[in-house]
């Protein structure tokens, strides 16, 4: 059967409204910004694109995004007289009749009416039935929600009675689509088609009533209850053809012979009808088409019946009734674009930076609640994490498990010295053995040339004053002691370094004395026996007890494994808690609030569904603190197994016996160690030091000499000459 001409509502006009002006004045007023001129333009752009939008896809968009607009922008800035003031001007899609208010109800209303408008024409003229099919359906859902959501209707065109006709005519097509479709493949069982298309008819008998009480009130065209009328006879037709077809089919040939009849009879019904001229070319040739079509049917299944089959004809008042199938459904609003990013076709919203100050409160209180959640599951995260440390500081792990092992694996040997004993031996077997002889030499001889140097001048100091004594007056010779100030304080300094360096040197002794054996034993090499003694390395094995070994080892694999599941435990509750933490900073239920701004009881009904999300995070980490309390009680369990075997236990204290010998040990020979690597340097310091005061000693004594020389040369100069003149 060809496609019916399909019926297209007409959509509605308006007048140009400036959206600009008002909405600065009242976030000007209420938020107290100039920041949303731009805004506020763009806006009431998006309102003249819509008032001039086409009746094809790219003005169904353009619509819906302006009413997409329109609903965020409601959740902002209430749009009435004690609000922003803004007059919106429609008329009737029928009778051209103006209506004015100040209300964001009728305009979203009349947006709608007009979206709705436009989807049936795109169905209309849609040469695809799939896409005529899924518009006549969106059609319908958008009159619906019209006619549920608007109830005071300030136009003809608005009232709800109206608009539910309109929704129950693009339904009626869209069901009409969907058979002509399945007619056109051939791809349906009869039953199947004969049940979709008693559905049309009916769903057409329901538009025409909705549409005649529409006329009733003045409002509508009385072609299209014309129209309806016929196509819910020719529709009755093909579901009694069809239904005839179902019955042939199954050998039933008197019944579909009924049908048949009966199909003829509906059809001669909406040939009898008056059918608008619009109408009259295409429907009628459909018409006359079925109507071939079932002559031809019942003259072959009389035949038949004739001569094969002999059933009954039942009489057309005894034939049941076909049931209906409805295929066709309203698109619910927020299906419309399903499957689509919306925000491609509504854009972001233009004020979105606008936050109301109701919204911000209840952000703020939605945050606290977030806020209590991380405050309440990191204080479990800690104290999860502290009860595993205490546990694992009571039982000693993991170090405690280091030391079993190692009591194992030394059972029977020596272990061998400690790596810095060895390196402190092998340096002091290589060093010369430490002796002062150099030292005392050096200070007795820088003590012999100031002896020396003090006598010399003591001595002609002797001879000066003597001199003094004979000659008297005569003797011009000044004193000694008036030109040795200098040599004098040299020799002085002299003999304080050296008593001092000798103070240090007997403290250097003194604390050399106190290691000397140490040192001794240090410089016998790291393999001599009395080093290795003093560790106790050649005497009987610290951790010999093989005799009393277990049949079976202690597992400490097991306790490795626990500590593992342990430590992963751990990580995996320190990795959901970042997570929850992450999620709740990024978490902006702004948009949801606005949305439900006028919701009751908002922590109720929108808190609780939002923080439910954090659920399951706080269910996994309960399930790690669970699981730790476990493997703490198995790692208990297991531990205190390993240490009540006789064998750990007495290999664990004959290791920690060798560990505090060995300790002991390396704290004495590092005393000596340190002591030695002192006197050493000390010693090589002293060598230097005494060098060059000695050196320095020797200078003074020549200059003593060369002093004393040339005293002397003088003073047997004065006395030969007083000998002279006769003194």
């Amino acid at each position: 059967m060809a496609p019916t001409p399909k019926i297209a509502i007409p959509v509605k006009t308006t007048k140009t409204v400036d959206w600009a002006a008002p909405l600065r004045i009242y976030i000007r007023e209420n938020y107290g910004s100039e920041d949303f001129n731009a805004q506020a333009q763009a806006f009431s752009r998006l309102r003249e694109d819509m008032s001039g939008a086409g009746t094809d896809a790219t003005g169904r968009d353009i619509i819906y995004r302006y009413y997409g607009q329109l609903e965020m922008l409601d959740l902002r800035i209430p749009v009435d007289d004690s609000g922003c003031r803004v007059s919106f001007t429609w008329m009737d899609a029928y009778s051209k009749a103006e209506t004015t208010q100040r209300s964001i109800a009728f305009e979203k209303a009349s947006v709608l009416f007009n979206l709705a408008s436009t989807h049936s024409h795109i169905a209309a003229d849609a040469g695809d039935l799939k896409v005529a099919y899924r518009s006549f359906q969106a059609a319908a859902g958008v009159y619906t929600y019209v006619a549920e959501n608007f109830l005071h209707a300030p136009s003809a065109d608005l009232n709800r009675d109206t608009v539910k006709a309109l929704a129950a005519l693009m339904l009626a097509q869209a069901q009409e689509v969907f058979v002509e479709r399945l007619l056109a493949e051939n791809s349906s069982k009869p039953a199947m088609l004969a049940k979709l298309a008693r559905a049309a008819a009916d769903l057409h008998a329901a538009a025409v009533e909705g549409l005649n009480g529409a006329l009733e009130k003045g409002w509508g065209n009385r072609d299209w209850v014309k129209l309806g009328s016929v196509k819910q006879y020719l529709y009755t037709a093909v579901a009694a053809q069809q239904q005839a077809l179902a019955h042939a089919g199954k050998n039933k040939h008197g019944t579909g012979i009924a049908y048949t009849r009966a199909a003829i009879n509906s059809l001669q019904a909406a040939r009898r009808s008056f059918l608008p001229a619009p109408y009259q070319a295409t429907l009628g040739e459909t018409m006359a088409a079925l109507a071939a079509v079932l002559d031809a049917q019942l003259d072959t299944l009389e035949k038949d019946n004739d001569f094969v089959y002999h059933t009954v004809v039942p009489a057309a008042a005894g034939l049941p009734e076909v049931a209906a199938l409805e295929a066709a459904k309203p698109t619910p609003m927020a299906e419309l674009y399903k499957d689509q990013d919306i925000t491609k076709i509504t854009g972001r919203d233009t004020f979105e930076k606008l936050i109301p100050v109701s919204v911000a409160e209840q952000s703020s209180l939605y945050a606290e609640e977030t806020a209590k959640i991380v405050r309440a599951e990191g204080e479990r995260v800690d104290v999860a994490d502290e009860e595993a440390a205490s546990t694992l500081d009571f039982l000693g792990l993991p170090a405690a498990l280091k030391s079993v092992r190692m009591a194992a694996a030394l059972a029977g040997t020596d272990g061998g010295l400690d790596d810095r004993v060895v390196a402190w031996a092998t340096k002091v077997r290589a060093a010369p053995p430490y002796d002062v002889a150099e030292l005392d030499k050096l200070k007795a001889d820088i003590y012999q040339t100031v002896q020396h140097a003090k006598t010399l001048l003591a001595a002609e100091e002797r001879e000066c004053e003597d001199a003094r004594a004979r000659f008297g007056p005569h003797w011009t010779q000044s004193p000694s002691a008036a030109l040795t100030s200098t040599l004098t304080t040299d020799i002085r300094n002299i003999m304080d370094s050296l008593w001092s360096a000798t103070a240090t040197d007997k403290k250097l002794a003194a604390q050399y004395a106190a290691v000397r054996d140490d040192v001794a034993l240090l410089a016998r090499g790291p393999d001599a026996p009395e080093l290795r003694r003093l560790f106790g390395l050649d005497a009987p094995a610290l951790v010999d007890i093989a005799a009393a070994e277990p049949a079976q080892p202690p597992d400490t694999d097991a306790i490795d494994g626990l500590l593992k599941k342990l430590a992963l435990l751990k990580k995996e509750r320190g990795l959901v808690f970042a997570e929850l933490k992450a999620k709740i900073q990024d978490d902006d239920i702004s948009s949801l609030l606005l949305l439900n701004k006028k919701v009751q009881n908002v922590q109720d009904e929108l808190f609780k569904p939002e923080l439910a999300k954090y659920v399951p995070y706080q269910k996994r980490i309960s399930e790690t603190v669970a699981r730790q309390t476990d493997v703490l009680r198995d790692l208990t369990t297991a531990w205190r197994a390993i240490l009540a075997n006789p064998a750990v236990r007495d290999k664990r204290r004959q290791l920690d016996d060798g560990d505090r010998l060995a300790k002991d040990g390396v704290a004495r020979l590092k005393k000596a160690f340190d002591v030695w690597t002192d006197v050493t340097t000390g010693k090589q310091k002293g060598r230097k030091f005494y060098t060059d005061v000695f050196a320095f000693a020797q200078s003074t004594l020549r200059n003593a000499q060369d002093f004393v020389d040339n005293r002397r040369d003088e003073a047997r100069r004065l006395a030969a000459a007083l000998q002279q003149r006769g003194f």
